[in-house]
């Protein structure tokens, strides 16, 4: 009987090189449009949760025959200390509740219906413009489902960091009605100034 000799298997140092110089190409490609996709996704879903927010108003106010206010919360950690902020920023938080005496601000007598938290960092939310009428910092739906604002109007949705992120646009108007657009379909950009 022969003996043979068995052959090594395995790889060279130079097949795993390339290897590795493969995948840390790949990576470099990855990585940015992994942070893109993750930040598209923050702002989507903010603007879906503002969306929902201001059509749960407009039902609730529809359905129980009282103003329904959304407005930026204080945030407050004990639930009888919240209120409304007229200097605050919607990525602050926002909470929703009946104004059965129409003042714009929570009573004790008043029940507050959704209290939103504040939202991922990096992403801000802005009225288009400032002033009574506007979503500055909040608005009223009324019982028969009209708003309180004087115009359609929006809130921008950007992230801080923009690199390639496309804003999101929450639109409502005075019928009550709300929608979400990506910001190339709007004339006005909000996020310009950040």
């Amino acid at each position: 009987m022969a003996v043979r000799k068995k052959q090594a298997t395995g790889y060279t140092l130079i097949e795993l090189m390339a290897v590795l110089a493969i995948a840390s190409a790949l990576l470099v490609i990855a990585i940015p449009m992994f942070r893109t996709q993750v930040q598209n996704s923050q702002m989507s879903a903010a603007a879906t949760d503002l969306l929902s927010t201001f059509m749960s108003a407009k039902s609730q106010a529809i359905g129980r025959n009282y103003p329904v206010k959304v407005c930026i919360s204080n945030n407050a950690p004990d639930d009888n200390d919240l209120e409304c902020v007229d200097n605050g920023q919607w990525e602050d938080g926002w909470l929703t509740f009946v104004d059965s005496d129409n003042s714009g601000q929570i009573n004790d007598d008043e029940e507050v219906i959704q209290i939103h938290p504040p939202l991922t960092e990096n992403i801000t939310v802005r009225s288009s413009r400032t002033g009574d009428g506007t979503l500055e910092n909040g608005v009223t739906y009324q019982p028969n489902g009209l708003t309180d604002l004087t115009a359609t109007r929006e809130l921008f949705i950007c992230n801080s960091s923009r690199h390639g992120v496309t804003a999101r646009v929450v639109i409502v108007s005075i019928l009550g009605k709300a929608s979400i657009l990506k910001d190339e379909d709007v004339e006005e950009d909000g996020c310009s100034g950040e």
